[in-house]
């Protein structure tokens, strides 16, 4: 350990370690085992320096598994800045620089190695970590491995059988929000002890004072904030739930004397920077934006954080409200129950599931597909995804499923099928025009000339020559390794390797398909449910600080179960709130939807149309974010629409029509989709190594007697 405080002190320049660092990285390094830290989100809690030390205290290689690339890029600056041999590898590297970080790891060079989980797929990324030694391997993010969590991945599942194959020395967990449930889950699939393993800090802060208001539309909720806005001493963010709600909330504010920022994942990318840096620059900052706001920005003193429209999950407000009083003053974070706003979040958490028969079609596609010459079966999933109309998450999701529950295949290196040629000079060019190899000769017999170069389809020249696209993919890599020619790649196939043959028949099709369908519909059923937790929380007869820290496991870290800060520890009574609202689809607006899609194999698909979630299919069909109809009865109960449609569908006995092209506006009409459905019904069984494998709610509403 006293090479890790001179570390701290030297290279991060602080003098002591804080909170439960010094403890956890104890544990990694005279231990010798694997841990899980549980730092929630606020204030500089350092839960990198718990893995960037023990990096540095280390003999090997340091791999840090991180979920975006944008975060990823900031960690690896911040520590070549203190003079750290750190990378990342990913996607938007060129050649030159991918090579590069790989001789850096191949020669021991380079400390800490930044890559998103799907690296885990690609062959020679794996073959390269098993040359060798990986000391630590740290899991940012780590809540996405469980079933039960809010933010489940399913490339997160590989990470335990990735740690089991290579023998990692040890493995650090970390996240900023897990319930008791999702941390057993993470410490059985990474064989860490719950007992002496686990770091948690509470999610209590006793500055932060939780408000719940209830309102009964949007005007209401407008003159119940407006008092919370006039009496701020800093910036405030104010969240909604659709890319609309944030242009609409900023036009109702303005009259009122405030001049409130936009920022929502529609909105371009200059755009979204410009508003970060002025609210980071802003004392008075107000931003109404999505969810997409708040990763990333790190600012101390955000007096207000309110939820204008209800969060999705306790996960996600968590997370949210921990970016309110990072400076230990009180700050206030407000949330608004109303019961219209209920049925928008159920039918984003309903809008995944695809059609049964569509996933008998996409399986059938899968089982039936002859292998490529090296045995292993490859598919456009962009294609599929429109072909089928399963949504691009959904999709991946099916596929990890047969991979994970079923060991049906397993995902291996991606390949682009396309490859765009450019000269780097013309004696680099020269040297591919000589070279005279079988592959060489194959690929200028195929390419096809473009204004800036060549273009070749590796799939097409395949099957015409005889000759593996493998063997000619390779060919541009070499070429491109040597300096001969600059090389993009399009048409990104994903590829798997054949474990178990798949079932051929149409009875076994069909119960695979009835049994990946019925998981879908579990999770939409797991998704309600979460929503349904945050109104308990809003509503209990508690203190609503114990509340959410009892929904963490860290109900004894509130003084007496009382904040003395929150709703009802001001009035002692819980709030009511009747989640009822009565929603009837308009029967011409129906009837416009039914003229605008001819379909009518799929009342999901018209009911996506109507609620406002896109499909493949819709977009296809011209039916989607540029239709004036789509999103028109958003705020309809989505089963009421499915049934509405489904009568007019069992009508022609469930067609399918020739598409026609619809009207379009010039505009696009811009929503904000909760992010994906939670994956909670996933079964990703037990996996691992010995180091580092791996309320009350009914439909009379919420009525709580208080507690005095």
């Amino acid at each position: 350990m006293e090479k890790a405080h001179e570390i701290l002190k030297e290279v991060f320049g602080f003098s002591s370690f804080r909170l439960s660092q010094e403890a956890v990285i104890h544990r990694l390094l005279v231990d010798n085992e694997n841990a899980l830290v549980l730092f929630p989100t606020g204030g500089k809690r350092g839960k990198s320096l718990t893995y960037q030390v023990p990096a540095l205290c280390l003999d090997g290689l340091t791999l840090v598994i991180s979920p975006l690339i944008a975060l990823m890029k900031d960690q690896v600056s911040a520590l070549r800045d203190r003079g750290v041999k750190a990378s990342n590898l990913d996607s938007t590297l060129d050649a030159g620089t991918s090579n590069w970080v790989k001789s850096e790891v191949l020669n021991g060079s380079l400390k800490l190695l930044y890559v998103a989980p799907e690296r885990l797929n690609n062959e020679s990324f794996v073959a390269m970590m098993k040359q060798v030694k990986v000391s630590l391997l740290a899991v940012d993010e780590s809540h996405c491995i469980s079933q039960w969590g809010a933010s489940f991945r399913p490339e997160y599942l590989k990470i335990a059988r990735f740690a089991e194959e290579l023998d990692v020395e040890r493995v650090l967990c970390l996240t900023a929000t897990a319930t008791k449930t999702v941390a057993d889950d993470i410490c059985k699939s990474f064989f860490i002890d719950p007992a002496a393993g686990v770091f948690r800090t509470p999610v209590y802060r006793s500055n932060l004072g939780f408000q719940v208001q209830v309102a009964k539309d949007l005007d209401e909720k407008i003159q119940k904030l407006l008092p919370y806005l006039q009496n701020r001493t800093g910036p405030s963010i104010i969240y909604v739930t659709l890319q609309r709600h944030a242009e609409e909330v900023a036009n109702l504010l303005r009259p009122h004397g405030h001049n409130p920022m936009v920022y929502h994942a529609g909105l371009p990318s200059e755009e979204r920077e410009r508003v970060q840096n002025e609210f980071m620059q802003c004392d008075d900052a107000i931003v109404c934006c999505t969810i997409a706001f708040g990763m990333g920005i790190d600012r101390a003193n955000v007096r207000l954080v309110a939820h204008l429209y209800m969060p999705k999950t306790l996960e996600n407000y968590s997370q949210e409200v921990g970016r309110a009083g990072r400076d230990g003053h009180p700050s206030t974070c407000l949330m608004f129950l109303s019961a219209p706003d209920i049925p928008i979040l159920e039918g984003f958490a309903r809008g995944d599931t695809c059609a049964k028969k569509d996933l008998q079609l996409w399986l059938q596609e899968v089982a039936m597909k002859e292998p490529s010459m090296d045995g292993t079966l490859d598919f456009n999933l962009y294609q599929q995804s429109k072909l089928y109309d399963i949504r691009s998450n959904v999709l991946n999701l099916c596929y990890a499923q047969l991979e994970l529950d079923y060991s049906f295949i397993r995902a291996v290196t991606p390949f682009y099928v396309v490859y765009d040629l450019s000269a780097k000079d013309d004696s680099g060019w020269q040297k591919v025009l000589a070279d005279k190899s079988p592959a060489a000769m194959t690929i200028r017999n195929h390419w096809s000339r473009k204004a800036s170069g060549y273009q070749i389809d590796t799939i097409g020249a395949a099957s015409t020559s005889g000759m593996d696209r493998a063997e000619l993919s390779k060919h541009i890599s070499i070429w491109e390794l040597n300096g001969y020619v600059n090389s993009k790649g399009s048409q990104v196939r994903a590829r798997y390797a054949v474990i178990n043959p798949l079932p051929k028949d149409a009875k076994g099709v069909e119960e695979l398909a009835e049994l990946l369908h019925q998981r879908m519909l579990g999770r939409e059923d797991e998704a309600v449910q979460k929503i349904r937790e945050v109104i308990n929380f809003a509503t209990d007869d508690d203190c609503l600080a114990h509340s959410l820290a009892k929904y963490f496991g860290d109900e004894a870290s509130i003084p007496d179960g009382m904040c003395n800060a929150c709703t009802w520890c001001q009035t002692t009574e819980a709030v009511r709130f009747d989640l009822r609202a009565e929603t009837v689809a308009d029967p011409q607006k129906v009837r416009a939807i039914l003229a605008a899609c001819p379909e009518r194999d799929d009342p999901r698909l018209l009911a996506r149309m109507a609620f406002g979630i896109t499909s493949p299919r819709l977009t296809a069909g011209k039916w989607s974010t540029y239709h004036p109809l789509f999103g028109s009865m958003v705020d309809v109960d989505f089963n009421i629409l499915v049934q509405t449609f489904d009568v007019e569908c069992k009508k022609v006995g469930y067609t399918r029509t020739e598409t026609t092209d619809a009207p379009t506006t010039t505009k696009k009409r811009t929503y904000t989709q909760s992010s994906s459905s939670s994956y909670n019904n996933y079964s990703s069984g037990s996996r691992g190594h010995k180091r580092g494998g791996r309320g009350g709610y009914n439909n009379s509403g919420y009525t709580k007697r208080a507690r005095r």
